[in-house]
């Protein structure tokens, strides 16, 4: 079972959720208050704090509504939380039903390499073995979003509590480190704990015992030091419902128990008060959708906790099990998203995306038509593997499978650039430019090439379609790419696209599809001054962008328009729909002149004294059909 949602369980608690309007606008910093500027772990009224930090000048303020402020100056590893603190580590289910509200406002952030905004915890009294650390990543002071460096082991992306996060676990020698990154950041918002605690074990990220639960912040330099300032006006954790000086949220009184399940009021005894939990009886039996991943039937009596494409679940001796003999239903989905490809999801499916083909959900990590939404159906044009080239100012050919991916080897005639120059061989059209460093690159008439970049601040070289500036993409035909990457010594890059890219006259657009980085990190949001948001573009899921710039262009200084799709998972080999991505950014009103140029880009920059490496592309063919 590798997604699911949180199926709308009460869990024995009445509590209302406060409403995000409440808590979003809360201005906080209400109450008693005390400034730390050392390491401290300490307590204000209920509320359990601590400040740590790697060197440099720091405090921060703490009150006892929960609320906090931090200031960080020139270090290398800064945290700062307020929440619950237990004097006994307790496994979870030993705790109750957890939940966390948060309200960020970004102050100011310089030199931050690393960063993570949500909930935090960790124990030296693990009941397992080792030390566990616990993040759950809502947001981060980084202009990156945290990568797959925070873990030796990915376990992919899951729908948890309504969001999309990414699941890693990280193994440093005594010390065990459990993540959940969030795939679009917020600032505000509600986080289910116990859920994710729920997807890790389900994973096989066995829960430790726990000391404490909080909102954090961190912020860390793995060079020089970082420097900030961050500010949390509303920061609650609740148990059962109720926050650390026993008020409910929404103001409704929650079950009490004798003892407590994943916080679901169950144990030896039954939860009490305004409501009961909403239950399901199972019949011993479950469907072979579960039993087949090697889980159990739960007994006849079993409640549910999950519902996912796989059944219904429950948990019994602390062990996941199929709780009752539903078996899911394929759900109805819009003709528009069929006729691309792509199944209906289960009946149980959530909405993770919506754009102007219908709604859309995920699962067994595949794109699926998530219930019927009225809409307009569009067709996006596929390739097919017996057309033919229509036109193109190159003789690049098209591929017509996925074989490329294999490739290892350049051919043809070839040329070495040592310096900026547009050039071609064999039609193939070429580009490489620099602003700094010691720099070349070989260009091949087959299309292929290859980049060595040596403390170069902007370095790119690219390889494809020329044209003369008086067609639009409509008038040229489909422009599809092939192209396989491989990364060699790649040091001091703090920003790159991988792709295609290229220029557009009348209006003057400069034009990026981002399939992978040479950085460390994909990038982010700082690519440009308007986020359109998440599409699924020809099968994958990008973030597009638009921008508006000022500087060196294909017709000198001047002012000109920046387009983005930039890929949510990364990928060193395939075929780029590039039209696809022309048709969406119009939707989005961004509008495309007449084409100058289409290629496979490789490019990578450093804001500091220069970025160094070599990317090899043995395959890259820009074709039109």
């Amino acid at each position: 079972m590798k997604l699911f949602q949180i199926f709308p369980l009460l869990l024995s608690l009445t509590s209302v959720t406060l409403a995000a309007d409440d808590f979003c606008n809360a201005t906080g910093f209400q109450g008693q208050s005390v400034v730390s500027t050392g390491h401290d772990v300490k307590k204000i009224g209920n509320i359990d704090y601590e400040q740590w930090a790697d060197g440099g000048n720091n405090s921060a303020t703490f009150y006892s509504d929960g609320s906090f402020k931090c200031n960080f100056s020139n270090t290398k590893d800064y945290l700062c939380r307020s929440g619950v603190a237990f004097s006994q580590a307790k496994y979870p289910s030993e705790i109750g039903h957890i939940e966390a509200e948060y309200r960020l406002v970004k102050k100011s952030a310089s030199n931050v390499g690393y960063s993570y905004v949500g909930v935090y915890g960790w124990t030296l009294q693990s009941g397992i073995s080792g030390v566990y650390e616990y993040y759950i990543v809502d947001n981060w002071l980084s202009q990156w979003r945290p990568g797959d460096w925070v873990g030796n082991t990915k376990f992919g992306d899951f729908t948890i509590d309504g969001g999309v996060y990414t699941v890693y676990k990280n193994v440093n020698g005594n010390l065990t480190q459990y993540f959940s990154l969030r795939k679009s950041e917020r600032t505000c918002g509600t986080i289910d704990v116990t859920a994710h605690f729920a997807q890790w074990e389900k994973l096989g990220l066995k829960m430790p015992k726990i000391t404490e639960i909080k909102v954090l912040a961190e912020a860390g330099n793995t060079g020089g030091g970082c420097s900030g300032s961050v500010e949390i006006p509303y920061a609650k954790i609740y148990i059962n419902g109720k926050d650390q000086d026993g008020k409910s949220k929404g103001g409704s009184s929650s079950g009490g128990s004798n003892g407590q399940g994943l916080g679901n009021g169950q144990g030896n005894g039954q939860g009490q008060g305004n409501g009961q939990g909403q239950s399901a009886t199972g019949s011993g039996k479950c469907p072979s959708t579960i039993t087949s991943q090697g889980y159990k039937c739960c007994s006849s009596n079993c409640d549910i906790i999950y519902r996912d494409q796989s059944g219904d679940w429950g948990v019994e001796n602390d062990e996941w099990c199929g709780c009752g003999s539903r078996v899911p239903k394929t759900t109805n989905c819009p003709s528009s998203i069929k006729n691309q490809g792509y199944k209906c999801c289960s009946d149980s499916c959530e909405i993770v995306l919506t754009d102007s083909d219908g709604d859309w959900g995920i699962e067994n990590d595949e794109w699926c038509g998530c219930g019927i939404k009225n809409t307009t159906p569009t067709t996006t044009t596929k390739k097919s593997n017996n057309s033919q080239p229509t036109q193109g100012q190159s003789n690049n050919n098209s591929s017509t499978n996925t074989n490329f991916c294999s490739t290892s080897k350049h051919s043809g005639q070839s040329v070495t650039e040592t310096s900026n120059k547009v050039g071609s061989i064999g039609g193939v059209g070429y580009e490489l430019w620099a602003d700094s460093g010691n720099n070349s690159a070989t260009f091949y008439s087959d299309g292929s090439f290859s980049c060595s970049f040596r403390n170069a601040k902007d370095y790119l070289c690219r390889s494809g379609l020329s044209f003369d500036s008086t067609k639009t993409y409509q008038q040229l035909g489909h422009m599809y790419a092939d192209f396989k990457l491989v990364k060699q010594n790649i040091q001091n890059v703090d920003y790159s696209y991988v792709g295609i890219y290229g220029w557009t006259r009348n209006p003057l657009v400069e034009f990026y599809v981002v399939d992978n980085w040479l950085s460390q990190w994909r990038p982010g949001d700082w690519v440009g001054n308007k986020k359109h948001g998440d599409f699924t573009i020809d099968g994958a899921k990008y973030t597009v962008y638009e921008n508006t710039r000022t500087g060196p262009s294909i017709d000198g200084n001047t002012t000109f328009k920046q387009y983005f799709s930039i890929r949510q998972q990364a990928r060193d080999c395939g075929t780029i729909d590039i039209t696809a991505h022309f048709e969406q950014w119009e939707k989005l009103g961004m509008r495309m002149g007449k084409m100058h140029e289409a290629k496979v880009l490789g490019e990578a920059g450093s804001t500091g004294s220069g970025t160094s490496g070599t990317a090899d592309f043995p395959y890259a063919k820009v074709y039109i059909k």
